[in-house]
């Protein structure tokens, strides 16, 4: 789910760079700084999607197909073995959760790599600033450098950096050039492209982010130019030393606001300052902002991407509502909607939501299908699309439709066997079970497949010690391991049991590398929970 939010992400940051230049039109033609435009767009494209993750019940869900997560390169079983596929197991199908670890490592090396980078860059211009001399030039005190400037250095203590070749123009230049370069400090620049330059950090892969911040930084120098024509107001001059700054070429300290920005801003800096606003300047800027609340209004909307299963991600209002002993019709069609999106977007006859719940209310399976004329009841529409809750794996205390004890519900339309309830959608039943689970013998907490909204997932291990003997006979084979998972994603060693050997050298091998490998838990609602697995292990003469 990780290359989907990323990509989520950049879409959210496509949307806001939209915003950025909407609302920057609208605030120049209105006269005012238009750096806060890719503040905003800036903050809107974190925001928004640690929205959605926060609180996903305000959003809409995009459900992501994700195959079957793998385990070692082979799918994870949570049964019995079957005997007739016993040989070569076929490799899973690519699915975007496969990218996650991939990913997740790219994530937190690019951000480090960035704070090296930075944290590099200040040292160095800590190391370069002693050779600075300090002078007074046109009596302010000025910070003189060989070749670095005309910026502003430092946060705490800014102070403005002037090159030595600077010292040699007119007094009207270098007055303009202090000018600008005060108005940095007035207007705590420094301070806001760091802050940008930390944002980059939360997410340094999301191209959309790093244009932002360029075009953060070209609204800065644009401001700054504003407020120093509005004092002076000699457009040519100061137009004038623009190029002659450009043309040197200055080396700047990382991130410092400066006169001397990259040439590709000098362009549309010069044309800003001696372009006159239009007579339709109002008309264009109340534009300008309808495209701007339009385009975040857009990014609210956006549905964020969920798993096939995420029960995770229903509201919690929904909870609250009712009780796990009093469902209602509107508490069911919200859970299925949650669950089955698909079911009523591409409307079937007969559709039915099975929903399967513990007895403190918890949702532990669900699926979608098609009822048939050999469901005679509710409850054989859950067993028939949730096979592995049979009736007989669970404490029965009645099926009594009506009873104060009511075991199984049928809403939303007619149900074959049971008398549907009032006020729901009459195309698609939601069909709802549920009662305890009986608790098998010494695995009280131990769930399967269905139960389970995330399946382990295998992230190291150990090398595999194949036995010495066994390999130079060339004897070859896989053996599964069953075990159960715990939540700190160890196998318990207790459970761990060989199910299937080619031999029995093979088995201690498989038993040490299944408990000394690291699994990602397994989760219901976010939490980690004991989880049944049968592990594949191969043995191969030529690893």
């Amino acid at each position: 789910m990780i290359a989907a939010w990323m990509v989520y992400c950049v879409a959210i940051a496509v949307v806001f760079v939209v915003v950025g230049e909407a609302l920057e039109r609208a605030l120049h033609l209105a006269g005012r700084a238009t750096r806060w435009a890719w503040v905003a767009a800036l903050a809107g494209s974190y925001l928004v999607p640690a929205a959605a993750w926060l609180r996903p019940g305000a959003f809409g869900a995009l459900p992501i197909p994700l195959a079957r997560p793998v385990v070692a390169g082979r799918q994870a079983t949570a049964g019995p073995i079957d005997p007739l596929q016993r040989g070569a197991v076929p490799a899973p199908p690519f699915s975007l959760g496969d990218l996650d670890a991939t990913l997740a490592w790219a994530w937190r090396l690019s951000s480090a790599a960035l704070l090296l980078s930075l944290g590099a860059a200040a040292l160095r211009l800590a190391a370069v600033r002693r050779g600075w001399r300090n002078a007074t030039v046109d009596g302010r005190a000025v910070l003189v450098s060989d070749n670095v400037g005309p910026a502003v250095a430092g946060l705490w203590r800014p102070r403005v950096v002037l090159p030595d070749w600077a010292l040699q123009l007119g007094e009207r230049e270098r007055r303009l050039m202090l000018a600008h370069e005060d108005e940095h400090i007035r207007a705590r620049d420094p301070w806001l492209l760091a802050g940008a330059a930390a944002a980059l950090l939360l997410a340094p892969w999301n191209p959309l982010v790093w244009w932002q911040v360029r075009r953060l930084r070209l609204a800065v120098e644009m401001d700054c130019d504003a407020r120093v024509l509005a004092r002076d107001g000699d457009a040519p001059a100061y137009g004038e030393l623009l190029l002659r700054v450009g043309q040197r070429r200055a080396r700047l300290p990382l991130g410092a606001p400066a006169l001397g920005e990259p040439v590709s801003f000098l362009g549309r800096r010069i044309r800003r300052m001696v372009t006159a606003l239009p007579r339709w300047r109002w008309a264009g800027a109340a534009a300008g902002g309808l495209i701007a609340v339009a385009a975040v209004i857009a990014a609210c909307e956006a549905p964020r991407p969920v798993g096939p299963q995420a029960p995770s991600d229903r509201p919690a209002v929904v909870e609250t509502e009712r009780g796990p002993n009093s469902p209602g019709a509107s508490y069911l069609q919200v859970l299925a909607h949650e669950y089955h999106p698909e079911v009523f977007a591409h409307p079937l006859p007969g559709a039915a939501v099975a929903l399967v719940f513990d007895a403190t209310g918890r949702v532990i399976a669900h699926a979608a299908g098609v009822r048939t004329a050999t469901d005679d009841d509710c409850l054989a529409v859950v067993e028939r699309l949730v096979p592995e809750f049979r009736a007989s794996k669970w404490s029965s205390s009645g099926c009594a439709g009506a009873s104060s004890t009511r075991q199984y519900a049928c809403v939303g339309g007619p149900c074959p066997g049971v008398s549907a309830a009032k006020g729901g959608n009459e195309m698609f039943p939601v069909v709802v079970y549920w009662k305890a689970l009986q608790r098998g013998q010494g695995s009280d907490d131990v769930l399967t497949d269905s139960m389970v909204d995330e399946r382990p997932v295998f992230l190291s291990g150990p090398p595999l010690e194949y036995p010495q003997l066994l390999r130079q006979a060339g004897i070859q084979g896989r053996v599964l391991v069953r075990a159960v998972i715990d939540t700190t994603g160890r196998a318990q060693p207790a459970s761990v049991q060989v199910v299937e050997s080619p031999h029995p050298g093979f088995d201690q091998a498989a038993r040490d590398f299944v408990l000394r490998t690291r699994f990602r838990p397994a989760r219901v609602h976010r939490r980690a929970v004991r989880w049944l697995i049968t592990f594949p292990v191969n043995f191969r003469p030529g690893r």
